[in-house]
């Protein structure tokens, strides 16, 4: 079982690219989307709600099911996962721009696995939002 997390807010290449590569890494990819509270208490505020963020992973092609992830740690939803799937390798995917893995205490306690591919610099919500103020400062 893949775990990821997203705030998934501006949905972009940079989201689509790590979705796609946990898909890749075991049979079924569980994404958690962040809600707004969650968000906030390391970046800004999202501009999309929660509803449609998720709605919008729901409809990714590389993820088989979408959670609600209450705290930016996902541990109480890896939890609810390793119960559901006892015999399964849980695999925790984060990209490489988190220096502390959020979930990496629970996911070594119970032997699974954190794999953190590349962080996609070229676009970000924050590179999308300053590129957008950018454009229209010209106008």
């Amino acid at each position: 079982i893949v775990y990821s997390s997203v705030a998934g807010d501006l949905f972009h290449y940079g989201h689509l690219r790590l979705l796609q590569t946990a898909n890749t890494l075991g049979d079924f990819h569980i994404c958690g989307v962040l809600t707004d509270e969650a968000i906030k208490s390391y970046k800004e505020e999202p501009i999309t709600g929660l509803k449609e963020r998720k709605a919008i992973i729901s409809s990714i092609r590389s993820v088989d099911m979408v959670m609600t992830q209450n705290e930016l740690d996902p541990t109480e939803n890896l939890k609810n996962i390793h119960e559901q799937f006892q015999n399964a390798k849980l695999m925790l995917v984060c990209g490489s721009n988190w220096k502390k893995v959020p979930g990496a205490t629970y996911i070594k306690k119970i032997e699974g696995e954190i794999i953190q591919p590349p962080f996609y610099e070229k676009l970000s919500t924050k590179n999308i939002v300053n590129k957008i103020f950018k454009i229209y400062k010209k106008r």
